[in-house]
């Protein structure tokens, strides 16, 4: 199997399936294609308030790729998250952003704001439209658990033809940090403050994965030290995960788990130990549907503690190519101690329409 075919099948299976994008360019070795979806749902039952519509990631992406000869192909992503329901809001904003150079036997080299080799691990669960995995994107873009920012990553696949292929990324990331600005009123002048919450200078994550006969089995590490509001911490993660089948097509099933030190937060404030757990159970019919569920928590290690829970029951219909139904419904199953919240039951319907 090509190299370069296969790698592009394990990010699309690590990021969950969807229509192919619209094709709008393709001349001499360039080709351009516009993809992304919008997605909207109505929700009910949302911490005890009424009714309402939400929408669900919707995204606007353009993709370049260049056909550079004797192998190598550079491309170029630009993707923006948009905002579908608050007129006179900012529409858009910066969800992915990077170019890459990429050889069937050498492998891909990008830089910019893309989907971490981190990731590639802990997506396997990443896959509903309703409730998918929660605590990779706990500040994912500062410390590179899912959409990494202003990061360089390198990425290859081995095929092994029968005997599998094993993937293999690492990746970097400079200085970085995320602020909190506030506002107050002093004498009729408002006054405007920008804290610096975390602040990182140096952050480094590799993963590796191996592909047999349907079956997946991922690791990963993430470290690198930073401040929290100028106390010093290093913050890292273990992660293992694996899975079988293909979304929305026969059996899947598919788990993650991860032990994390100062990378999940509760209340902006990095907690010291935790370990979280996402898995997911699916059936795809011949017909379209798709019947899923998936339960994920995460616990306070160092205190013993329930931090949230949640167990969600899930099916989605594809209508056309690029028309999907979907409806779930998430029970919260609640912290513990002073994690504890009134119960957050949530129920959804609603479509995804696919460029």
């Amino acid at each position: 199997m090509n190299k370069t075919l296969l790698a592009v099948a394990v990010t699309a299976a690590a990021i969950g399936t969807q229509a192919n994008a619209l094709e709008v360019y393709n001349n001499e070795g360039t080709v351009m294609n516009i993809g992304g979806h919008v997605t909207v749902g109505l929700t009910g039952a949302h911490k005890g308030q009424d009714a309402r519509v939400e929408e669900k990631s919707p995204r606007l992406n353009v993709e370049v790729i260049q056909d550079l000869g004797n192998g190598f192909k550079a491309d170029f992503k630009a993707e923006w998250q948009m905002n579908m329901l608050e007129g006179a809001e900012n529409t858009f904003k910066t969800r992915l952003g990077y170019i890459g150079l990429g050889h069937e036997t050498y492998g891909r080299l990008a830089a910019g704001t893309q989907w971490s080799p981190y990731y590639m691990a802990a997506g396997v669960v990443d896959t509903p439209i309703g409730w998918s995995n929660e605590f990779l994107y706990d500040n994912h873009g500062f410390f590179g658990t899912a959409r990494a920012e202003k990061m360089v990553a390198y990425s290859n696949t081995i095929d092994f033809d029968t005997a599998g292929a094993l993937t293999l990324g690492a990746g970097w990331q400079g200085a970085n940090q995320t602020t909190k600005t506030t506002q107050t009123v002093t004498g009729g002048k408002v006054e405007t403050k920008t804290d610096v919450v975390l602040d990182s200078e140096n952050r480094g994550q590799i993963a590796a994965g191996y592909a047999i006969n349907g079956f997946n089995a991922n690791y990963a590490f993430n470290s690198g030290n930073l401040t929290e509001r100028g106390v010093a911490r290093t913050a890292e993660s273990h992660l293992v995960s694996g899975k079988y089948g293909n979304f929305g097509a026969g059996l899947y099933v598919a788990a993650t788990y991860a032990s994390n030190e100062y990378m999940n937060s509760y209340d902006n404030r990095l907690l010291k130990d935790t370990k979280a757990f996402d898995s997911i159970l699916a059936y795809g019919l011949d017909f379209g549907l798709n019947l899923i569920v998936k339960h994920e928590e995460m616990k306070d290690d160092e205190l013993g503690l329930r931090v949230k829970s949640g167990t969600s029951v899930q099916a989605e219909y594809t209508i056309s190519p690029r028309l999907r139904a979907y409806t779930g419904y998430n029970y919260d199953n609640q912290g513990e101690g002073k994690y504890k919240k009134a119960k957050d039951h949530q129920f959804i319907i609603g479509t995804r329409f696919y460029l």
